[in-house]
């Protein structure tokens, strides 16, 4: 949940807190993107009797450190276009229809994208694909289009995919969300990081173009069956 507290209008705001606006200028983005930071619990906030948004300046000094430049960019684009990321060729535009099958991809190597969604648009037309390209962007992802299936790296910056399947497992809205793993960690590399949780399908790179049609296959059929 987002760190948010009460605050009486009449209270003195000091100088360790900023509004949207200005946070917005600090770290070079969009005021709806700075909100949907504070709602998903990237930046620390106080809200007043009146509704408005105060954000601890430390907060936002500690996230610009921790993404750097390049990540903020990345994330700043899609609010600034106004529309979440562009998805690749023969892909359809994100959408929240319950009936409709839509993925998450979450990878940021280039090759590895291209590649997944590819494959998504030549073999399941009827699905709907979103890629982000860390787990950050992946958070924002989750509550804008709130997909079927949820396509995962481990190995990102800044916000890696094991804390993004762990914020996911942890939330009761997300637990309809079937996750896979796409890595080149080894099962022992992953096990000393923690592991994952059974309910998660995990296929090491290359790879097993097979196991990952099965798994799409069998989620198309669910789809087409119960809608």
């Amino acid at each position: 949940m987002p760190n948010m507290l009460d605050l009486e209008e009449s209270d003195q705001m000091t100088v360790d807190y900023v509004g949207i606006g200005e946070a917005a200028k600090i770290l070079a983005l969009s005021r709806t993107s700075i909100q949907k930071l504070v709602d998903s619990g990237q930046l620390a906030a106080v809200k007043t009797t009146g509704g408005h948004r105060r954000i601890l300046r430390e907060s936002i000094e500690e996230l610009n450190q921790k993404m750097g430049p390049k990540a903020m960019l990345r994330l700043a684009a899609p609010s600034h276009r106004g529309q979440g990321p562009a998805a690749p060729a023969g892909m359809q535009p994100a959408t929240s229809r319950a009936d409709e099958l839509h993925v998450l991809v979450v990878e940021d190597d280039a090759a590895t994208a291209a590649l997944l969604t590819g494959i998504l648009a030549k073999n399941y037309p009827e699905m709907k694909c979103t890629l982000a390209t860390d787990g950050l962007d992946a958070v924002l992802q989750l509550e804008r289009i709130r997909p079927r299936i949820l396509i995962t790296d481990l190995n990102m910056e800044p916000f890696d995919g094991f804390r993004l399947i762990q914020m996911v497992s942890d939330r009761s809205e997300y637990h309809a969300i079937a996750m896979v793993v796409i890595s080149g960690m080894s099962e022992q590399e992953i096990e000393k990081r923690g592991g994952l949780p059974p309910h998660v399908l995990f296929l090491n790179k290359p790879v097993n173009m097979d196991r990952l049609k099965g798994f799409l296959d069998a989620h198309v059929q669910m789809l087409r069956q119960h809608g």
